[in-house]
């Protein structure tokens, strides 16, 4: 669900540009791999060893210029990613990927180890099986773009919607939805990385895609979980 990935940008990815090295399939599903431990790696050291400091720091910032800070960051990080080569796509995807620890130092706050840690295996199996499921079905995944783009804007919205109007009462079916538009999402990221030509650049760049699928199935789920627990 990257952000930058219109179908320009993937088409552009489809051959190999001015400059590119094409490297074999392995070593791409390897870099891929391995940018998304990276990500996952600076949440987990933000969360575990700073998680206290950061949401208290948070909680003290006025909403509003810690949004404008994160956007800053995540909207530029997203132009490296899109439009640079391997060394800045890899300064681009840290610069969104620091941001969201921070978040989730705020989001998983209070929510018990135990619900963490259920929902960090349920995430990884789900993301494994979807990846499975692209790489044998890639036609059906790559037809979800629209459908997919105009199912999170409605969720989205009718989150929004029903936090205002009802104090959200009923989001648990928001939360539902947007876990399995998210699944949905790391299948169809998935088949779309296997269009493009095989580049240290763009799997850097899709790995973000992948990132920030997986990043917001995990919040959902544990929610989810969470929710089910109290209850």
């Amino acid at each position: 669900m990257a952000l930058g990935n219109t179908q320009m940008v993937l088409q552009e990815r489809r051959q190999l540009r001015e400059g590119d090295v094409e490297i074999s399939e392995r070593a791409f599903n390897l870099i891929i791999g391995g940018m998304l431990l990276w990500g996952f790696l600076i949440n987990y050291v933000t969360v575990a060893l700073f998680g206290d400091q950061v949401a208290q720091m948070i909680h003290g910032t006025n909403p509003l210029i810690f949004l404008g800070i994160y956007l800053v960051l995540v909207l530029a990080g997203n132009a490296l990613v899109v439009r640079s080569g391997p060394a800045l796509s890899f300064v681009g995807y840290t610069m969104i990927a620091a941001p969201i620890g921070m978040v989730l130092c705020v989001s998983l706050q209070g929510i018990p180890a135990d619900v963490i840690k259920s929902a960090v295996l349920i995430t990884a199996i789900v993301t494994l099986s979807f990846m499975i499921a692209a790489t044998a079905f890639p036609g059906f995944f790559l037809k979800l773009g629209r459908v997919l783009l105009f199912s999170l804007l409605f969720t989205l919205v009718g989150g929004l919607i029903n936090l205002l109007l009802f104090r959200g009462r009923g989001y648990a079916i928001y939360e539902w939805l947007g876990a399995g538009i998210f699944s949905l999402y790391i299948g169809y990221d998935w088949a779309r990385a296997n269009t493009c030509a095989c580049t240290v650049d763009n799997a850097i760049d899709l790995s973000a895609s992948l990132y920030l699928d997986i990043i917001n199935l995990f919040l959902r789920i544990v929610q989810i979980m969470n929710r089910s627990k109290r209850n």
